[in-house]
């Protein structure tokens, strides 16, 4: 992030492309974005303690947040600067220099976006995932500065610079909205994906001994998913038999996801009713 912002840096001001300045803003917020996606995994990381007996997962929810904010926030700088030049126009000069420029951009991000990709295969982490999204934008607006660049020097046409500075403010805009609307989700606990559920519940019922399942609630919290249900067991089984099923279900769902922390009540067949069973019409 550093060496693109001080080649973009070198590209602008000779340049004076709002293209170019579009594509610096989004740099400058990758590198803001990326000290707080690093230092919210970190934390994140961190084994539960006394205080903190669920962990410290959230925090990855409160960096998207602010990596949202600040997402929304260049976006807005951005299209009041691109709309400025709508009616004042700045001439672009130094063509070859900044379409370089954003070819080097281009490759580095590319080279960051396949890093990221790899790690995303290994865990499940909105902050990383939040900042490869950074990093996509940074390709898409590479791309579009080299367009924007190119028709300007071969047609003169200098509103295209400021239209394609609007757009990317629009997109930058869309994907922080995205963003903390995944980070709002994890903060509120909201159900992981309904794939994910039918996968956990599927399961369960693979176990010949598990007469039914209710109450299934999951949530996300940093890079780990906390699965709590209940299942009916024949109710002659001691209890030694009873937990015994419950611990080969807690094996069996840690194969498909390693990361999750799973609480498994155990219910008599047939008597389904307890005290957490909060939501109205919901028993699954």
């Amino acid at each position: 992030v550093l060496v693109l912002t001080v080649i973009k840096l070198s590209a602008f001001i000779p340049s004076g492309s709002a293209a170019m300045l579009a594509s610096l803003t989004d740099t400058l917020g990758d590198g803001f974005v990326s000290f707080i996606t690093y230092m919210s995994i970190r934390i994140s990381l961190k084994p539960a303690d006394e205080d903190h007996r669920f962990g410290h997962g959230k925090i990855e929810g409160f960096s998207a947040l602010m990596q949202a904010s600040f997402l929304i926030g260049s976006a807005v700088f951005l299209g009041f600067e691109s709309a400025k030049r709508f009616f004042v126009p700045q001439d672009i000069s130094h063509h070859a220099l900044a379409i370089g420029v954003s070819v080097i951009a281009m490759i580095l991000s590319i080279l960051v976006v396949r890093i990221q990709a790899k790690t995303l295969e290994k865990v499940d982490s909105l902050a990383i995932e939040a900042d490869q999204k950074h990093y996509t934008n940074d390709i898409l607006i590479n791309g579009a500065v080299i367009v924007g660049l190119s028709i300007h020097f071969f047609t003169g046409q200098i509103w295209i610079d400021s239209l394609l500075g609007l757009i990317i403010a629009f997109y930058i805009g869309w994907t922080g909205y995205d963003v903390g609307k995944q980070a709002a989700d994890m903060l509120m606990d909201k159900e992981i994906g309904e794939e994910e559920r039918l996968l956990i519940s599927e399961i369960i019922h693979q176990n010949k001994d598990v007469k039914g399942m209710h109450d299934l609630r999951t949530r996300r919290t940093g890079m780990a998913i906390m699965i709590s249900f209940d299942v009916e067991l024949d109710p002659d089984l001691t209890l030694h038999e009873a937990h015994a099923i419950t611990r080969e279900l807690e094996f069996s769902l840690l194969e498909e996801f390693p990361h999750a922390e799973i609480i498994i009540h155990m219910d008599p067949e047939g008597d389904t009713y307890d005290t957490r069973h909060k939501v109205h019409g919901i028993h699954h």
